[in-house]
């Protein structure tokens, strides 16, 4: 085993070690991630915030080098839970290293990738400005991205000066020029609470039933209509999704309130503001309420780019792809050059086994090291 997989899969147990879930703060692990920069001659600037729970968060965005342009990697630190791991030979914030794979809640999704790069910049010595771009919160919103969006110093250097941004998240390596993006909102009915041995209570559920069939049918003509399709991705519909909750759920109290919630991922190409207009009108017409919960916009560059083409020179691969999850880069598109290309698959990804290979572990460190050194 190479010195530089080996400090790879160490910085890797490291950062899965300190359990980042996104509705904990990541304080400990930002910092964590700052002094390995600040250790290899980064210039740090540490972004806080609180979230919606009143929970610290910090985006750590850096900068090593003189002059303006440059290339950059951008990650996120928070995870997903992890309440279902199931490998009964390591906890889910170990790292554990069996068979050639290292298992622990966000080797893949994404602090392997952060290994990768850290231990790329400390690798190489670029004569262009190297930025890093550490976000919180994207597994919930990106509201870390966000936050760097409108606060960063750096990230506002980075825009103006036509940094490249290299996200990492899973792709196997390859060169990704596009993903969905994201739409959560939930249908509100209000009811009043009782037990349900008296006739004092209204139940939501009554309030949102007789809207269910249109919600229905609204979502199952997105999936089939032509127009809210995109051939170019796999699956090319929005992939609406809905889940019903009620508050609260014991079955002796009447529901004070039910909730409709929905999900689908819009596509560059695509324009669903008719559909969620429709979503507005039924609400309406039923008394029911339209909460926004969040809104990512989906992202994509021109995959004839020099940009795009120069990375597939780095990967030695014959073209770029698209992929249905969303990134930071949605929110961060400001920045106009810019793939998607990281080590790990998707599919090892928010598992109750997660993983990354230590193969693609080794592959995404010479990678980086690469792209680091190239002029864009």
């Amino acid at each position: 085993m190479s010195q530089r997989l080996s400090r790879a899969i160490e910085l890797t147990q490291q950062m899965v070690s300190f359990p980042s879930v996104s509705d904990r703060s990541n304080v400990e692990v930002s910092q964590f991630v700052a002094a390995r920069l600040a250790e290899i001659g980064f210039d740090v600037e540490w972004l806080t915030y609180e979230d919606e729970e009143k929970v610290p968060k910090v985006c750590v965005v850096a900068k090593r080098g003189a002059g303006l342009g440059g290339v950059a990697y951008l990650a996120h630190t928070d995870v997903v839970p992890a309440e279902d791991w199931e490998p009964d030979f390591s906890g889910a914030f170990e790292g554990y290293q069996k068979d050639g794979r290292l298992y622990g809640r966000g080797t893949c999704d994404m602090k392997g990738s952060l290994a990768a790069a850290l231990t790329a910049a400390a690798n190489v010595h670029n004569d262009q400005p190297l930025y890093f771009v550490v976000t919180s919160d994207e597994e919930v919103g990106m509201r870390g991205a966000s936050f760097v969006n409108q606060h960063s110093k750096l990230f506002e250097e980075m825009v103006t000066h036509d940094t490249m941004g290299i996200v990492g998240e899973p792709t196997e390596l390859q060169v990704i020029h596009a993903h969905k993006g994201a739409e959560s909102f939930a249908i509100v009915a209000k009811g009043v609470s009782a037990h349900t041995s008296t006739n004092g209570g209204v139940n939501a559920n009554y309030k949102l039933i007789p809207a269910l069939s249109r919600f229905l049918e609204l979502r199952n003509r997105a999936e089939t209509d032509p127009q809210y399709h995109d051939k170019s991705f796999d699956p090319p519909t929005l992939s609406w999704n809905m889940t019903i909750s009620n508050e609260p759920e014991a079955v002796n109290v009447t529901t004070s309130m039910a909730i409709l919630n929905n999900f689908f991922r819009a596509m560059p190409a695509v324009d669903h503001e008719p559909l969620l207009s429709e979503v507005r009108r039924i609400a309406e017409q039923f008394g029911l309420e339209c909460r926004t919960k969040y809104s990512a916009r989906p992202w994509s560059v021109d995959p004839q780019s020099d940009f795009v083409g120069k990375m597939l020179e780095l990967t030695g691969q014959q073209r770029s792809y698209s992929v249905c999850y969303a990134t930071d880069a949605g929110v961060l598109q400001r920045l106009r050059r810019m793939v998607i290309c990281g080590p790990g698959s998707i599919e090892q990804a928010h598992r109750c086994d997660e993983w990354i290979s230590l193969d693609q572990l080794s592959r995404g460190v010479e990678l980086y090291e690469r792209a680091f050194m190239t002029r864009w």
